[in-house]
């Protein structure tokens, strides 16, 4: 039998002495530069981590870099620089790729004092970029704009033949000149603090040209080195000539261009995910003609367990690399179905980009109110706690389910080792700036060009059908981190995202299935509900749902088309494990669960909760049935029942709460008032042997016995003389049951008979209690 080799641990590749004298030297007093370039021990990247937290803790000297920046600031003045301050609005990367002990994780630092900066050769790149493809396009006299941009970059005749966007008429100079601007590395005001950074690829294959972007691969994690936002740095261009007046006002001109290079198109890696983009000290984002500009502001509907490389309430926010990973997906909802996987990853690289090509549309995040950050810390044992429970009037789910909210939420508090996990989440009402960006872009291999508005509808289709319909963060698809409903003109519904996406596709001449379609979720097979509630309480609004959709999922347990939900899946052990049922041995195995064999896929459901004017919520069900899941027949119908039950159990206990009333809710930590009562409080209980109205349930027991619902206490449980149950008992009638046996926690009922009451109605039958409808055509009337 061939078995695994054990992974060797990481090590310095060192001599022993070096190593060992290295050791003695805590990380916090290491350098930076010499901790990442020659102390990180190599290794794949998913083991990079504990590496780059070395990194990270390395040592820091404030006051090295003041006496530094003082004297740096006497050099630049006496080369008559022209300077900008810029603070970062997002995160910052750069030289991932450069070489060191980690595989693109790399940032540059001082290779002398170890901090951040940024290269004045790449602030270069930026400008001339900036310079050729932006402000020339507004430039009355291109000619003399050309030459304006020759002179502050300078050029050769090779390197100026090849730009395409040089002016007709302009002819390639003679000879080689040097630019008349120097630019200088940008230094931090302060010495900026390195974190761990992470990106997902969801779908390595597809990109990889390897396979369909369905939802059932592994996510690659790739860790690397960023700095926050809020990071300042001061950037300096100077003339060559320091007493040359014409070079000084070329200097002026370059600081133009690397200004507007700064707000619109970012610095270092990226930066189409929102990376290096740059806030302006005190002087407003310079104009960008040739681009297409949308902002639009999310606002958080529930609660949103959100996270970066920590998993702490520290970085508990909207990232920006997460919010471009899902306009990705939902806009690759709008053409899956028209494409073989060829032709829609070609059109993916014109929007969105990939390994080898930026894409033509940018993605940045900043926040405008800053959001309130707490642990998932609301479970006792298997229950809510009791203030959570009573300041959210939980109700108590029915015997051997669990908790809707926990069912919702589950592994946000998972028990590891023996210690617990809890996840942060962002409260409701935290709001961000989304700010997309677009370019026009031409075809990899042709010669027709997409406009910058077009590429701008893509994007802002995708925002809008992620606002309606999906969510953000762990999670997201069982209603957690929706986000309220943004306005996009032009788009009302998804009828208007598939006409944008048909006439996007015409533009860009990609033939419509010139294969088979690409497996992958799709507008055009798309199955949704909406059901508009009283509840304005988040948590309570996830509960509902969460016990709604358990109750289908425990319908259907232990049948082989619950892989239609993305279930069953290896979750726990290693893959070759049985699973659950199949040690059992009561059930056939579950058909493979994806073309590539994998037992995992992510549910195929999406719930979101979005926010009407007066505040209630509306829940919507959004569906795509897989041809993995098990086959798109089974898929369809699965999905469809599920659409169907819930549409039920929803309006029924919308009406429910609407009869009791609908009470605001308490925020979390306030102790309930004198009105507050709990499902099953003490004082609510019946005794056993007393008569007690019930509501027949349409779940049943494992031996399909009938249970029923005592609604004052919200108990639910078994009926034990099940076989005294009429047989024109129909769920949701309204009966009169006795108490068996009831705590707390549980309850069990009796079917009325003769030696109950002394009555001797037929059939062993007895009286319903007072107030109780009798099921079907029960004697008395």
């Amino acid at each position: 039998m061939r078995t695994e080799r054990a992974a060797m641990p990481a090590r310095l590749v060192l001599p022993r002495g070096v190593a060992e004298l290295v050791g003695r030297v805590d990380v916090f007093d290491r350098h930076p530069g010499l901790q990442l370039d020659k102390l990180s021990p190599p290794g794949e990247q998913k083991a990079q981590r504990p590496a780059i937290d070395d990194v990270c803790a390395a040592a820091r000297d404030e006051a090295l870099l003041r006496d530094l920046s003082s004297r740096r600031t006497a050099v630049l003045d006496g080369l008559r620089a022209r300077r900008l301050q810029a603070t970062t609005a997002g995160p910052l990367t750069l030289h991932l790729a450069r070489a060191s002990g980690l595989e693109n994780a790399g940032i540059h630092l001082h290779p002398v004092y170890g901090f951040v900066c940024l290269p004045g050769s790449g602030l270069k790149g930026m400008a001339r970029a900036w310079a050729e493809t932006v402000w020339l396009a507004g430039q009355e006299d291109p000619a003399a704009a050309w030459e304006r941009i020759r002179a502050v970059f300078g050029w050769t005749p090779a390197t100026d033949a090849r730009k395409s966007w040089r002016p007709d008429g302009v002819q390639a100079p003679a000879g080689s000149r040097a630019g008349a601007v120097v630019f200088h590395d940008a230094w931090p005001t302060a010495w900026p603090r390195l974190e761990p950074d992470i990106v997902n690829n969801h779908h390595a294959q597809y990109y990889e040209g390897k396979g369909d972007p369905g939802d059932w691969e592994d996510p690659v994690p790739v860790y690397f080195l960023a700095v926050p936002a809020g990071a300042t740095f001061d950037f300096a261009v100077s003339p060559r000539t320091p007493v040359d007046d014409a070079g000084a006002r070329l200097a002026e001109l370059a600081l133009e261009w690397l200004r507007g290079a700064l707000a619109h198109e970012g610095a270092g890696a990226k930066t189409n995910a929102g990376y290096g983009r740059f806030r302006l000290a005190d002087v407003p984002d310079p104009p960008a003609a040739a681009r297409r500009i949308g902002r639009h502001a999310l606002t958080l509907a529930t609660p949103a367990f959100l996270a970066g490389a920590q998993q702490q309430g520290g970085d508990c926010d909207l990232r920006p690399a997460t919010l471009r990973g899902l306009l990705r997906w939902w806009w690759r909802t709008m053409h899956a179905a028209h494409l073989d996987r060829t032709a829609l990853r070609k059109l993916e690289t014109v929007v969105w980009g990939d390994a080898e090509n930026g894409g033509a549309l940018a993605v940045s995040v900043e926040g405008a109110v800053r959001p309130a950050i707490k642990p998932f810390d609301f479970k006792d044992g298997f229950r809510p706690k009791l203030e959570f429970a009573r300041a959210h009037d939980l109700e108590r789910p029915p015997s051997k389910a669990t908790q809707g909210l926990f069912y919702a939420a589950y592994g946000m508090d998972e028990k590891a080792k023996g210690q617990v996990r809890r996840r942060h989440y962002a409260e409701p009402g935290a709001r961000w700036t989304v700010t997309l960006k677009a370019r026009k872009e031409r075809l990899p291999d042709g010669d027709r060009r997409i406009e910058a508005a077009e590429i701008l509808g893509q994007g802002e289709a995708a925002l809008w059908l992620l606002c309606r319909y999906g969510g953000v963060g762990s999670k997201a698809r069982k209603g957690f981190g929706s986000f309220a409903d943004v306005e996009v003109a032009g788009v009302t519904a998804v009828d208007d995202c598939k006409r944008r996406a048909a006439a996007f596709r015409r533009t860009a001449g990609i033939a419509e299935r010139s294969g088979a379609a690409a497996i992958s979720s799709s507008l055009e097979d798309m199955l949704d509900l909406e059901v508009e509630t009283l509840w304005k309480d988040r948590w309570f609004a996830i509960d509902q749902l969460g016990s709604a959709a358990q109750a289908f999922a425990r319908k259907n347990a232990h049948r082989d088309d619950k892989a239609a939900l993305g279930l069953p899946r290896k979750i726990h052990g290693p893959r070759d494990s049985p699973m659950p049922h199949q040690s059992r041995g009561k059930h056939r195995p579950p058909k493979r669960l994806s073309a590539g064999g994998h037992q995992r896929h992510a549910a195929p459901v999406h719930y979101h909760l979005s926010p009407r004017a007066d505040g209630a919520l509306t829940i919507r069900m959004t569906a795509f049935p897989s041809p993995a899941l098990p086959d798109i027949d089974t898929s369809r119908r699965v999905l469809r029942d599920l659409r169907a039950r819930l549409q039920t159990e929803l309006m029924e206990r919308k009406e429910r709460r609407a009869d009791r009333g609908v009470r605001a809710p308490k925020p979390d930590g306030v102790p309930p008032g004198p009105d507050t009562d709990t499902p099953a409080a003490t004082s609510a209980l019946p005794k056993s042997g007393e008569r007690v109205d019930a509501v027949l349930l349409d779940e049943k027991t494992k031996k399909g016995g009938w249970k029923a619902k005592h609604e004052p206490s919200g108990l639910q449980g078994p009926i034990q003389n099940t076989a005294d149950v009429p047989g024109d008992a129909a769920p949701g009638s309204r009966v009169g049951l006795v108490v068996a046996s009831i705590n707390p926690r549980a309850i069990a009922f009796r079917w009325p008979t003769a030696r109950d009451d002394g009555s001797t109605g037929s059939g062993g039958r007895s009286r319903p209690g007072r107030g109780s409808r009798r099921p079907g055509r029960g004697r008395g009337g």
